[in-house]
């Protein structure tokens, strides 16, 4: 196949389009964290796993 064939179907990406796939994936990369954090860290107070942790006021929960 030759490059002049390939150039009508390629057209340039403009900067709007890509915003919503970079916000997609700063979303997807902070939900991942949060998850990490959830389930992988320990409480430094009680050494229990952050999503079953008691000794954390109630906003930090909410947070978390």
């Amino acid at each position: 196949m030759r490059f002049a064939a390939i150039v009508p179907i390629l057209s340039p990406v403009r900067h709007p389009e890509l915003l919503p796939a970079f916000c997609l994936g700063i979303a997807v990369a902070a939900a991942h964290l949060r998850w990490v954090l959830l389930t992988q860290w320990r409480c430094r107070a009680c050494g229990t796993p952050h999503l079953h942790c008691e000794c954390k006021p109630a906003w930090v929960r909410m947070l978390l």
